[in-house]
Formats: C-alpha cells, structure tokens, sequence
C-alpha cells in the first residue's frame, strides 16, 4: 500500500517511530502526521502472522525516477572562484567555510574550484551512467550535464531555470537530461 503520508495518535509515546527520509509533525488534534520527504514514497506491508493480518512499520521508499534527454543545449560547471589547495580535503574545507560555495572540486592536480547554486556537484569525469548515478543518490538534483570523459554536473533546478551563463551551444559530446521522479 503507497501513500504520501499517514496520521497517528501520539498518546504516551515519548519518542517518533524510526523512519528515515520522513518529516514529522502534529497537527491540531495532537495526531502525528509522517510525510516522506520529496523524492520518497510512503509503503506500508501487511503480512498475516499467527493467522491474523498485521500492519508492518512503514518505510519511505525511494521514488523510481527516470531522464527526459534534450539536445537544445550543453551545460558547463563554472566556478566563481579558484585557489591552489594541497588536496581534496582542503577544497571541502575552504567550501564548508565559504557560505556561497554550495560544492567544490578539484579540476587539476592543486587547484580546488568553487562552485554556487544551482550547481550542487560536479566531477571531472564525465560518464554519464555514474552521472545519472549519483544524480539518483541526491533527492535535491533535479538536471545533469556531462560532457563525455571530461565532467558532470547536477543541478537543483529544472534546465529552464539554469542560468544562461552555464548554458552552451548544443554539441554530441554533451548529454544534458531533467530527472523526472514519480
């Protein structure tokens, strides 16, 4: 059974059920309503034991989600800033302490790059399964871009809200595609 949510009398418990990828909250009658987070569904098992239906804690579960492929345009990470580092932990680190920067990557040997929003991760390797991949782990990402064997990246907005400044002329290396979750 799916659902987007559930409601439940909290009477005497002192502590949420453990379910991961949800959002609690009471509403005015003192009910708690579990909501999976966006990019999950609600499922809730029934299973007969001892001769008797039983409800199974539910779970959010993970939405399928597939790719709309366009070929109107190819998407390049640029960063706003870039700095000689010793590795990749000191680009996490100067990116963790920078409130513009919303991820880093290393682009060459010691220069770390810094990216903003809309852009949320970038890799200089340009598979385009291991783009979608990662894309399925991140409930925010929403587009990716890759250029064959040199980058991906993925953003928290639909393409028609990229900025044009990331946006290229169209050409068969890039592979530009929105997730679409349902």
């Amino acid at each position: 059974m799916a659902t987007n949510n559930i409601k439940i009398k909290f009477t005497g418990c002192i502590t949420y059920p453990n379910i991961t990828d949800a959002n609690f909250d009471k509403d005015c009658n003192g009910n708690v309503v579990i909501t999976c987070r966006k990019g999950f569904k609600m499922v809730q098992g029934l299973e007969c034991v001892e001769e008797e239906w039983k409800y199974q804690n539910p779970i959010c579960k993970r939405t399928e989600c597939r790719y709309k492929f366009t070929n109107v345009t190819g998407l390049r990470p640029y960063s706003y800033k870039r700095s000689l580092v010793s590795d990749s932990a000191e680009c996490d680190e100067n990116c963790a302490n920078d409130t513009r920067c919303s991820t880093s990557a290393m682009t060459g040997g010691t220069l770390c790059g810094s990216y903003d929003t809309p852009i949320i991760f970038v890799s200089f390797d340009g598979n385009e399964d291991r783009c979608i991949e990662k894309c399925n782990e991140m409930s925010e990402c929403k587009t990716i871009g890759t250029e064959m064997d040199f980058f991906c990246v993925l953003f928290n907005v639909t393409l028609d809200k990229i900025p044009n400044n990331l946006k290229r002329p169209y050409r068969t290396t890039y592979t530009v595609a929105q997730k679409i979750c349902e």
